[in-house]
């Protein structure tokens, strides 16, 4: 199947045959090669970089609501011309008001990091307004996003996308391990494997704030995202959650009433059908920001915040959709990470100010979307038990990369220091920039305040 979908890109299978060493690179250093204004919060700004993500919705949500209206309006009459035009236009709704929405999901993503704007009012509402419309709670999941960026790469306190053990599968250690070890564990038939797949991509997103798939074992069973005393969130959390809760169960109301309206059948073509392809659009950028057969896990005593920044992936995701629907979110994904507080459209900037101080630290993946997608789903199964650097396996017990040589610990603990030193001045920096570019920054028309 993966024959189909295009080739691997250069640059993974330069890693496969590379070993690893773990990157030991100061955050301080890569901080001071950004230029100051990068980190500049710009209302304005923001408003022009997400027009066309709003406008493309509200745009197809007018072409959605008059599909049946144009199929008249060509006078065809009934047949099977007639219903390939009308389902061909229900099509073209379908897959452009899913990216369009996943457009939504990426401005709520920079809502949710306070980076659409200086002010704090501003971004919570711009992010409700935009997660609640495809169904994702926002406060709550910006609380467990935000955690993620403090833990991304550590296997121990990471929030998603948590890889399984081979314990967890119940296989003996690798020396013992045999090819029928691995059959009894992994053997699946190719329609339960696609059926898997889709389910993955269609619902995955609502099952991760549901049931806790693929997040973080730390937490006790039942964890989820709706319930605020589930065990995921702290007492000064539990507010923000109901809130979410109450944004979303207007959102139930709204489609409710649009349904006594139009239809319930009306309801599924101009709702949730696009809302299942923003699903999978969602899943397919964030599974592939961290999950790859060539990039690492870390276990606590070698992680640093920086080499778990380093262990996310860019990638050249839907050309021009992807810089100018999704805001980039994949094209400069690790700088996102280094520096969550640089808005969107300052990470082109920031991406290339610190590119020649990664090196071989960076990484990038030209592998098109649909091949990287399964290739990571098929091959991204499980990691050992043990190690400090751990990289996933497939099916066989097979990996594509391992480390060079055992990570290093000794100097994680300055670097931490110096990381938690550097946070603490990025977040000094930021709110004097804030201060400085509040009078500049007429366009808002709005005061800036914190």
């Amino acid at each position: 199947m993966t024959a189909l979908l295009g080739a691997d890109g250069k640059e993974y299978l330069a890693r496969t045959q590379t070993a690893f060493t773990p990157p030991d690179i100061a955050l301080r250093d890569l901080r001071r090669a950004i230029p100051n204004e990068a980190f500049h919060r710009s209302t304005r700004r923001a408003l022009v970089g997400i027009a066309p993500v709003v406008l493309s919705a509200l745009g197809l949500a007018v072409f959605g609501w008059n599909v049946e209206r144009l199929v008249a309006w060509t006078a065809l009459g009934p047949g099977v011309g007639r219903s390939v035009l009308k389902w061909t236009l229900w099509g073209v709704y379908w897959n452009a008001q899913g990216i369009a929405w996943a457009g939504l999901w990426s401005v709520g993503h920079e809502a949710d990091h306070d980076n659409i704007s200086p002010i704090k009012w501003l971004n919570h509402t711009v992010g409700l307004l935009c997660h609640t419309l495809i169904f994702l709670p926002y406060f709550s999941w910006r609380l467990t996003h935000i955690r993620h960026h403090k833990t991304a790469g550590n296997i121990d306190t990471e929030e998603v996308y948590v890889p399984h053990t081979r314990a967890a599968y119940g296989l003996p250690p690798p020396g013992r391990a045999t090819r029928q070890d691995y059959r009894e564990a992994f053997e699946e038939s190719p329609v339960f494997l696609l059926v898997r797949f889709l389910v993955m991509q269609f619902l995955g997103l609502h099952t991760y704030l549901t049931w806790n798939t693929m997040g973080s074992k730390r937490y006790p069973k039942g964890a989820n995202h709706w319930n605020p005393y589930s065990g995921l969130f702290s007492k000064d959390e539990y507010a923000a959650v109901h809130i979410s809760n109450a944004a979303i169960f207007t959102m139930f109301a709204s489609l409710y009433l649009l349904a006594r309206y139009t239809s319930w059948v009306f309801v599924v073509k101009i709702y949730v059908v696009p809302f299942l392809i923003t699903n999978h659009w969602v899943m397919a950028m964030t599974f592939l920001q961290h999950s790859c057969p060539t990039v690492p896990f870390y276990r606590s005593n070698a992680w640093s915040r920086t080499r778990g920044a380093l262990s996310t992936i860019d990638r050249p995701f839907l050309g021009w959709i992807g810089v100018y629907i999704f805001l980039g979110v994949n094209h400069h994904h690790t700088v996102h990470h280094l520096f969550a507080t640089i808005p969107f459209y300052n990470l082109p900037l920031a991406h290339a100010a610190i590119r020649p101080l990664l090196g071989d630290a960076y990484v990038y993946d030209s592998t098109p979307v649909f091949r990287a997608l399964w290739r990571s789903f098929v091959g991204c199964l499980f990691v050992e038990d043990e190690g400090d650097v751990v990289f996933y396996k497939d099916a066989t017990g097979s990996a594509k990369r391992s480390a060079a040589v055992p990570a290093v610990p000794s100097s994680e603990s300055e670097e931490k220091v110096q990381e938690k030193t550097e946070e603490k001045t990025e977040e000094k920096e930021g709110k004097e920039k804030e201060e400085d570019g509040a009078g500049s920054d007429s366009d808002s028309g709005v005061e800036m305040v914190g």
